[in-house]
């Protein structure tokens, strides 16, 4: 995610992406990528061409695919609209430079900052983790196959989490996880447990998953559910 606990104040004040300082935070994600195979019209430089749902025209990224490292440092100068399951969407050319899988392609993106001396502080205190993963939606959510097309093809992937959230304290990770048993469906809550980072950081995921239609579905599901700005981890 861009940084711990930002999209949690969902829960409380129905903030969004565009109610963080920019002043403060610099955007990080990971996720899919979507390549855009056809031309895009209007468009300065056909070749290479990024957009993003949420950053500004002018923001500077840094696309990196994690498996090789290979990267690329882009500007975007157009908006389009896609999936809000993709991270961004990119153009063909872009991914073949970076030498992504297009059956999955997973990529990890940085916003590059003109002052190269900021620092990101943490955001919310211990006690606020606390309080936003106490007030989480009481709200059944049913999470189910969505696509049940049998001829679509399902490839075979590494294996992959969804990132709900990340804490700085443990207590308040296990606090939201017993708050989702509220939320979740019994076979989906399974799904959900905690990985520990270091000493004072946690991450809250849900997984593994081992097919893309799956992951996607779930993800949609918790995204339309006021879980925003979920990322996807690699399962090393």
């Amino acid at each position: 995610m861009k940084f711990n606990l930002i999209f949690l104040l969902l829960f409380s004040s129905c903030s969004n992406y565009t109610n963080y300082d920019r002043t403060q935070f610099s955007y990080t994600g990971k996720g899919f990528a979507y390549i855009e195979k056809t031309p895009i019209s209007n468009s300065n430089n056909n070749n290479l061409f990024v957009s993003h749902n949420k950053l500004e025209i002018g923001t500077k990224l840094r696309i990196t695919t994690p498996d090789n490292k290979k990267f690329l440092e882009l500007i975007i100068k157009k908006k389009i609209k896609y999936d809000n399951f993709y991270k961004i969407l990119i153009s063909e050319n872009i991914a073949k430079d970076l030498n992504l899988d297009f059956n999955f392609p997973y990529v990890e993106i940085n916003e590059i900052k003109k002052n190269k001396s900021f620092v990101a502080k943490k955001a919310i205190t211990e006690n606020i983790e606390k309080s936003i993963a106490n007030s989480a939606p009481i709200g059944k959510i049913n999470i189910s196959n969505l696509s049940k097309d049998k001829k679509n093809k399902e490839y075979k992937l590494k294996s992959f989490s969804i990132l709900v959230a990340e804490f700085y304290n443990l207590e308040s990770a296990e606090l939201l996880k017993k708050r989702l048993t509220l939320i979740l469906s019994s076979s989906n809550y399974q799904l959900i447990y905690i990985n520990k980072k270091s000493n004072k950081s946690y991450e809250l995921l849900m997984g593994p998953y081992n097919t893309i239609n799956k992951l996607k579905n779930d993800y949609i599901v918790l995204n339309d559910s006021n879980f925003e700005d979920l990322d996807i981890k690699f399962n090393d």
